[in-house]
Parts: structure tokens; sequence; C-alpha cells
């Protein structure tokens, strides 16, 4: 299964919390209370996990959704 560094372990966590897929913007609006980072380096974490099979992504309209694939336990 794949490795996951600091940051992308707290995007699964919170994507794993969330009732329905997110996008990247919400997904930066809920990190930014505890990090100070671009809309760019969310999308890129966001991306890097879809490419490692971890997150689904889809379209939803201009905008990506993003919704985790595997469990918790998976990646522990």
């Amino acid at each position: 299964m794949a490795r996951l560094g600091e940051l992308e372990r707290e995007v699964m966590d919170l994507l794993w919390a969330a009732d329905e897929p997110l996008t990247g913007r919400e997904v930066l609006d809920l990190l930014s209370p505890t990090r100070d980072l671009a809309y760019t380096t969310v999308t890129t974490i966001l991306d890097r996990l879809a490419r490692k099979d971890v997150v689904a992504r889809e379209r939803r309209g201009r905008a990506f959704t993003y919704a985790p694939r595997v469990g918790r336990d998976e990646l522990t």
C-alpha cells in the first residue's frame, strides 16, 4: 500500500471525516486554520493521492471532487 507524507495524511483524515466528497477548495478551507497553504499545493496533494489510488477523483462542474478509496485501517 502507498506510503503517505504528513500533509497527505492530514488530507486523508479530512476526506475520511467528510460526509461527502470534497473539492480542492473545501480541503484548503478545512486546512487553513492550521496551515498556510496555497490552493495549488492542495490540488497537487490531491492529484498525488489519486495517482496512488487512495482517493477517487470525479469531475463536478468545473471542479473535481475527492473521496477516499481506501479505509483508514488500510493505510496504517
